[in-house]
């Protein structure tokens, strides 16, 4: 059978956040992309669902319909010991669920006059006719003057350009547990609770999503059998132990070198380009800001400046790829100080406003990294050492 044929200027797969972000910022422009997604929307998404402050600013103004919990305290505990909680006076972060939150970003873009095919899925893509690029989805063929893979860890786009920007793949195992089910439950209203120091570059989290609670565990994609025990030495600490839900499986993709982001025509955003964050997970953040940081280029290379794509590669070199590997390094400093680092963090408040300014984009683990001088550091330790406080 043959496909029907059509040409685009350009072609984002994937309508997560990153591909909603870019089509927004081209429609801004003046230019309508055609946004290609294989799932049909309001799609499931496997998400702890944590929006950092720092994102909201490359995002609409009216999020509030998908806003959910709004976190200002956060519940730490070391290798799943006795927790202390920390809090700051201003929000941290908020919960969204990614079936609504995804779906309003694409309704957003609709209502602005974006072409989007849910339901498509990306078959194909090859070089050619000329300086274009052929895409062959289940419905029909597409030539495209410029490609953007926001597909995702397991990036379509990334195999078919022969692309592969991912340094580490970390694995989250997750479950979903009725808020009425945990007797702490009223513990999460406004919280909720990290666990660090069980695996080498593992973590646990409890995050609150409207009458549930998300209840997982990361770490090295290798280690995936330890992280299945961890999730249920987990479930058992929080009084889950005889209960049995659905576990979901995701990757998480980390880019911490200068691997290449893109190829020719094709360029890759959020997690297609490896831009999770390696010690947090998360990946909204960078998500965004690289469909930010691709929009400028596209267009310019449209209005007849043939060099403008390799901005972009340059762009997250500079802007994205320095946080995300000071991100990694402190990570693996953790893994030798974890211990130290926990009673200090529990001792004195410094440490935690540094770590809380950090998540709200008032700094960054790139410029703590250049700056940090141990004299400084330790005079300000002493300079606010109020001690933690139970919080009721």
């Amino acid at each position: 059978m043959t496909l029907p044929s059509a040409s685009r200027e350009v072609v984002i797969i994937g309508a997560g956040p990153a591909g909603a972000t870019l089509a927004r910022e081209l429609l801004r422009g003046g230019l309508k992309p055609l946004i290609l997604d294989k799932a049909v929307f309001p799609r499931i998404k496997v998400c702890a669902g944590g929006l950092t402050i720092k994102a909201l600013k490359f995002l609409p103004a009216d999020l509030g319909p998908v806003l959910e919990n709004e976190i200002r305290r956060v519940q730490l505990s070391f290798n799943l010991g006795r927790p202390f909680t920390k809090a700051w006076h201003q929000p941290l972060l908020y919960t969204v669920e990614r079936q609504r939150f995804d779906a309003f970003l694409m309704d957003r873009v609709r209502q602005a006059g974006g072409e989007f095919g849910d339901g498509e899925r990306l078959e194909k893509i090859t070089a050619g006719p000329g300086d274009s690029c052929t895409l062959v989805t289940s419905r029909r063929v597409i030539i495209a003057r410029v490609v953007v893979g926001a597909d995702g860890a397991r990036s379509s786009v990334a195999r078919g350009a022969g692309l592969q920007p991912v340094d580490f793949w970390n694995l989250g195992l997750q479950m979903e547990v009725p808020r009425n089910l945990i007797k702490s439950a009223s513990e999460f209203t406004r919280a909720i609770s990290l666990d660090l120091g069980t695996l080498a570059d593992g973590y646990a989290w409890v995050f609150p999503r409207g009458q549930v609670l998300i209840i997982g565990v990361g770490g090295p994609v290798h280690q995936g059998p330890q992280l299945k025990q961890y999730h249920g030495r987990l479930l058992s600490h929080l009084g889950l132990g005889e209960l049995s839900f659905p576990l979901a499986a995701h990757l998480i993709p980390h880019r911490v070198t200068h691997r290449p982001v893109m190829r020719g025509r094709v360029l890759l955003v959020g997690d297609a380009a490896g831009l999770a964050d390696f010690w947090t997970g998360e990946g909204i953040f960078s998500a965004l800001h690289s469909a930010r940081l691709a929009a400028q280029p596209i267009l310019r290379f449209l209005q007849g400046e043939t060099g403008a794509l390799t901005d972009y590669q340059d762009r997250v070199d500079r802007e994205i790829t320095p946080e995300l590997t000071a991100s990694y390094q402190f990570a693996k400093l953790f893994n030798y100080l974890g211990p130290l680092v926990f009673k200090v963090l529990w001792r004195y408040d410094y440490p935690w406003e540094v770590f809380c300014r950090v998540m709200r984009g008032d700094r960054s683990f790139e410029e703590i990294k250049k700056r940090f001088r141990p004299d400084i550091f330790f005079r300000k330790l002493l300079l606010k050492s109020a001690r933690n406080r139970p919080i009721a």
